[in-house]
């Protein structure tokens, strides 16, 4: 693994460029958007919560396109719920959408001790690049000055979550 110094800290992280470049079930998507102001839109989680993505700067934001039918999307879970446990929410968000109902996305995320926010997207609108989304999974990595980082289609790995949450944009 390829290590490069990142961040103020000094502390040894792997860089954007070699995560992508590793990458061997998922690639990037939505490369027009990476640097890019992530477009505010505003979702209510199954807990009641309104989630406004304009208002979450100052913390990372991890927003999953999924289904409970999608297997690798099944595979993700225990990495996000992992990952809800590793960052405090003051640092890191993170936003499942889906396009299935909310009674059945509840029973679902109930069932599974899914502890981070889960959306049911219904007839919201949702602005580009996220309403042109195909494929699931796909994740966007938002900075926490609300740049879009990166968007990756396929299934990714807990310890590539983690460093790309982790690394310093391209």
């Amino acid at each position: 693994m390829l290590l490069a110094m990142s961040g103020s800290s000094g502390a040894a992280s792997t860089s954007l460029q070699d995560i992508i470049k590793a990458s061997k079930t998922w690639s990037p998507v939505f490369e027009a958007w990476q640097g890019r102001p992530a477009p505010d839109m505003t979702l209510t989680d199954l807990q009641g919560r309104t989630l406004q993505l304009g208002k979450l700067t100052g913390k990372d934001v991890l927003i999953v396109f999924w289904a409970t039918w999608c297997g690798p999307c099944n595979r993700e879970i225990p990495h996000l719920i992992e990952l809800r446990k590793k960052y405090d929410k003051k640092k890191l968000e993170i936003i499942a959408i889906s396009n299935e109902s909310e009674s059945h996305l509840r029973k679902f995320a109930q069932k599974h001790k899914m502890n981070y926010s889960v959306v049911s997207k219904g007839e919201v609108v949702l602005p580009a690049p996220f309403s042109k989304v195909r494929s699931i999974p796909t994740m966007f990595f938002i900075d926490n000055k609300g740049a879009i980082k990166l968007a990756t289609s396929g299934l990714v790995s807990l310890a590539e979550t983690k460093a790309i949450i982790d690394a310093d944009t391209l």
